[in-house]
């Protein structure tokens, strides 16, 4: 179970509601050295759940309906569609018959949408906490639609590093769609981690991860790509930039075969015209190879000698430098 013990950045206030000046308001902690705060219009719920993790949702005057977890916010109506076709449409894109998919995490259903637009036969999903899936379908269902009804996918209600150590089946991606790296869910960014998730990839398959931002917790997504740089013989970083999240959001890729940015261009476009032409908002064909084109800075960044996440120790949000 994640505990819900809070990593509170030591020189930013107390997150969540605040009423000021007679105005309702959502405080987050973006980075280590940055706080946002939002118009709420009204607060739609707010659980502990038997997993011991506080989830809110909210409709936000910007950002419309969006979901919380220990006062983060995971998707919002307004831009998770970003957020989620660059997760898993690159990584899709670059099989040419992506049978077996599995994600750890993806409890509000926005992942395994975009996968289930792909002709996979069978979608494992691991999702440590079910109150999530329940909370997002009732408050915030625009987002995993009717997915949770589709015959393709395995639903399973437990702990996604528990799930991986034991598991012996093998598939042609793995999606890490997990909250953000603090609490026990530090595991799951981890290089022993990523070992053990190497294990269950088919040949010619790959990984993809969310890696934080890449301005806020430059640190974090730089530790992270390090643990997979140091278990794949190939990686890769794409970035976009997510409104919500205040940030360029970095997603990292590992495979033993081939990562998305190697993908051959006629091959890009002929699958994404056969499975998803007319189904995205944000990912196309020609925003693909940009994606993965990173600016001198960040390119440096990536070089940089900095130590992996590791279990002994891991890499944690708002870690500063």
């Amino acid at each position: 179970m994640i505990n819900s013990t809070y990593i509170m950045p030591v020189r930013l206030p107390k997150p969540g509601l605040r009423n000021i000046d007679g105005h309702l308001l959502y405080l987050e902690h973006a980075g280590p050295h940055m706080a946002t705060l939002s118009v709420v219009n009204d607060v739609l719920s707010s659980e502990l759940t038997s997993a011991g993790q506080l989830v809110e949702t909210m409709d936000l005057e910007l950002f419309g309906k969006s979901l919380f977890i220990e006062h983060i916010i995971m998707i919002s109506l307004y831009d998770e569609y970003i957020y989620h076709e660059t997760l898993v449409h690159p990584a899709l894109l670059s099989l040419e018959n992506p049978e077996k998919v599995l994600i750890i995490g993806g409890g509000d259903g926005g992942a395994l949408r975009e996968v289930l637009k792909h002709p996979v036969g069978e979608v494992t999903m691991v999702e440590l906490d079910r109150s999530v899936i329940e909370i997002v379908r009732k408050h915030v269902p625009e987002v995993p639609g009717d997915s949770f009804e589709d015959p393709r996918l395995k639903l399973i209600i437990g702990d996604g590093r528990k799930y991986v150590e034991s598991c012996e089946e093998k598939y042609d991606a793995i999606i890490l769609d997990v909250t953000d790296p603090y609490g026990q869910a530090v595991r799951l960014y981890t290089k022993e981690f990523y070992s053990m998730v190497r294990k269950l990839i088919g040949d010619g398959g790959l990984m993809v991860t969310h890696s934080e931002g890449v301005h806020v917790n430059r640190v974090t997504f730089q530790r992270i790509y390090r643990a997979i740089k140091e278990t794949f013989k190939k990686h890769a970083v794409a970035k976009a930039y997510v409104p919500s999240f205040t940030d360029e959001w970095s997603f990292s890729f590992g495979s033993d075969y081939l990562v998305p940015p190697e993908l051959d261009r006629e091959k890009l476009e002929k699958r994404f015209n056969e499975r998803l032409k007319g189904k995205t908002r944000f990912y196309l064909p020609e925003i693909h190879y940009a994606l993965f084109s990173l600016p001198a800075y960040l390119k440096a960044a990536l070089e940089e000698e900095v130590p992996p996440s590791t279990d002994d120790n891991p890499a944690e949000i708002y870690e500063e430098s």
